[in-house]
């Protein structure tokens, strides 16, 4: 079942709202891959220091500043095979005005460190919305009209708050029926978010993360990022799927 309380069910005057088949396509393929007997493995595989996978790096790699963007933020898109082009590394790190902005939008006020995505009601989307497009502006280099750097800026928004913003990119996209001619994170987010509410998601993340941890040499970083891990096992599993 999934929360009742219409506060977290709501979106945004103006967004386009995710239709039941989306919820339900999204909510069935994660059930699906939760389930799936190779899930533990490739989580777990995913979370192995002696991989070439991102694992716990992506969130623990230095500096990290949950008020800021810094190197260390820009370093972990790397780990996930994406990079911030120069022009968009001098945003970011001096002290521009994208800077000044970002740190604003990452405030306790806007962004709160304990926010998560199963309760983010309209004015958490609403900030989530004006980080990423901050982010996505300042990843966009000034002579490409037509840039659109969505994967990157979901990777580098989902670095400084994991437990709001999923790590959306092409692989899990396709997976969970959102891929199209133009990605759309306000339908993206309803549909994580519903399924991150979803109890048995929760109870069967929460088994896999138990199981994945009694394997050898496996950091799973704080294991109560429940969207994180989600990430994780989708992308693993999708990545496997012929395209």
């Amino acid at each position: 079942m999934t929360t009742t309380d219409e506060r977290f069910t709501a979106v945004p005057n103006g967004w386009k709202a995710a239709s039941d088949a989306q919820l339900s396509r999204g909510l069935d393929t994660a059930l699906g891959v939760l389930h799936d007997p190779a899930v533990v493995d490739n989580v777990a595989l995913h979370y192995d220091r002696s991989s070439n996978f991102a694992g716990a790096t992506f969130l623990d790699i230095d500096p990290v500043d949950p008020y800021a963007i810094t190197s260390g933020d820009l370093l972990s898109l790397t780990l996930l095979g994406v990079q911030a082009e120069p022009q968009a590394v001098r945003r970011l790190l001096e002290m521009t005005a994208t800077n000044r902005e970002v740190r604003v939008l990452l405030t306790e006020e806007h962004l709160p460190l304990d926010a998560d995505l199963m309760v983010a009601d309209n004015e958490t989307l609403l900030a989530m919305a004006a980080l990423h497009e901050t982010v996505k502006r300042a990843l966009s280099l000034d002579h490409v009209s037509k840039g659109n750097r969505w994967v990157t800026a979901a990777k580098l928004c989902a670095r400084k708050r994991p437990d709001l913003f999923p790590v959306r990119d092409s692989v899990v996209c396709d997976l969970l029926g959102l891929s199209g001619p133009k990605h759309n994170y306000q339908v993206d987010w309803q549909v994580y978010r519903h399924i991150i509410q979803n109890d048995e998601v929760r109870t069967r993340l929460d088994d896999v993360i138990d199981e994945v941890q009694t394997r050898d040499g496996v950091n799973v970083g704080h294991v109560n990022r429940r969207l994180r891990h989600l990430d994780v096992a989708l992308w693993m599993h999708g990545r496997r799927i012929p395209h």
